[in-house]
């Protein structure tokens, strides 16, 4: 409740120099709200550490200002357990039981009634700010990311917009992930308990968004960063954006995600020091997994003997290649790609060389282990020769990821 009003003043405040009746009905307003806020917050504390009982027995204690009768005897009255209490001490506790709960009685009565001279003097004040001001109404109100708080928060600040701002020319415009808020719900009330149902009861009104167009937000990514694409080396000749968007899509990443993966991405092509290009599309699904805190999965993902975690839905590029000696166009599955690429990682450089087919997937393959073999080694080699330096995109990806990734529990990570 206070959040919000300091939202409401900051506001109104170009206008209370202008216009003074308009400050001093809001500074009332105010003091009706105070009213209700010291009333929630008696015994707020208490609420959380004890039952009404145990605050009654503090209350009595304190009413009776007396060293005769002992926290024991009261318990013991409040618990049934008559035998162990005097008959005073059980006529003095039932009454001040009786006025502990008239108290309570009377202070819930007179929040009820703040509550109501407090619409009423908000009403006012919109009623002046439009005679007196230049101020148009509705008065909106945004609140943003409220699935974000904490889910105790978020719900008793659904209350208060709904039981005290909810009156005319007011219009709280809350911007939040509704499944994600019913989540929250459900961790306050259990599992079983219908947090859907129950955020009906405060929207009058549902608006979703159309989901971003991951394309230009990828192509914005690429531009805005000015990441090295040199650096980069895609299947097929598609662009680094379509890896992107494709890899994006497969495994179910949000906006918010991509942008963070992204930026572990340029870490990445920034510390690369080998003058041959990173294979994005085979490094994309390690940051995604490091993302994810999937540590497991990173090296699950380099083993074709355990591959885990494959994305979600089809990943493909449009693409013309050339398999067999035909040259064909459509779709090509990118996992099939890389698949075709980890599994020969065990193997040298050479070996997995000399082992192709005449597929576009093994011409892939080669692609690859050839240009290491050219640039790397001068095409000259020792022995069974070397293996490929993909082998090190794991390492490379969690050396990057710890600048981006939260501390694992029970300590701080720093930077020196």
């Amino acid at each position: 409740m206070v959040a919000v009003m300091a939202a409401i003043e900051e506001c109104l405040s170009p206008h209370f120099t202008k216009h003074d009746a308009i400050r001093k009905s809001w500074d009332a307003t105010k003091a009706h709200g105070a009213t209700i806020v010291a009333s929630l917050l008696k015994g707020a504390s208490r609420r959380l550490a004890e039952k009404y009982a145990g605050q009654a027995i503090d209350e009595i204690e304190n009413l009776l200002e007396t060293d005769t009768f002992v926290p024991d005897q009261i318990e013991d009255f409040l618990d049934g357990n008559n035998a162990a209490v005097s008959e005073a001490v059980a006529t003095e506790v039932t009454t001040l039981l009786t006025k502990f709960i008239d108290r309570k009685i009377a202070d819930y009565k007179a929040r009820i009634d703040s509550a109501a001279q407090f619409q009423n003097r908000l009403k006012s004040i919109l009623s002046n700010l439009e005679s007196r001001s230049e101020a148009t109404l509705p008065l909106f109100v945004l609140i943003d990311e409220l699935d974000r708080c904490r889910p105790t928060y978020a719900i008793e600040m659904l209350e208060q917009v709904k039981h005290l701002f909810d009156i005319d020319n007011t219009i709280f415009l809350i911007a939040t992930d509704g499944d994600q808020l019913s989540h929250s719900i459900k961790a306050v009330y259990g599992e079983g308990f219908d947090g859907s149902g129950y955020l009906l009861r405060f929207f009058h009104r549902h608006y979703r968004f159309e989901r971003r167009d991951l394309g230009a937000f990828s192509d914005y990514l690429f531009a805005l960063n000015e990441i090295d694409q040199s650096k980069l080396a895609t299947p097929l000749e598609t662009s680094p954006s379509a890896i992107f968007v494709g890899a994006m899509i497969s495994y179910d990443v949000t906006l918010r995600d991509a942008e963070q993966i992204f930026d572990i991405l340029r870490s990445c092509v920034t510390m690369w020091s080998y003058p041959i290009p990173i294979q994005l599309n085979i490094i994309l699904p390690l940051i995604i997994h490091h993302h994810r805190r999937q540590f497991a999965d990173m090296g699950a993902y380099m083993d074709s003997r355990q591959r885990a975690n494959t994305p979600k839905s089809p990943w493909n590029v449009n693409a013309q290649y050339l398999d067999g000696g035909r040259m064909r166009k459509g779709d090509v599955g990118v996992q099939n790609l890389n698949d075709s690429v980890l599994k020969k990682l065990s193997n040298t450089i050479v070996s997995s060389l000399n082992s192709t087919t005449n597929d576009y997937k093994s011409s892939y393959v080669s692609s690859i282990f050839g240009q290491e073999l050219q640039v790397l080694h001068k095409s000259r080699h020792h022995g069974d020769g070397p293996k490929s330096v993909i082998l090190e995109y794991p390492d490379l990806v969690q050396s990057v990821g710890r600048l981006a990734a939260p501390a694992d529990d029970g300590g701080l990570e720093t930077v020196g």
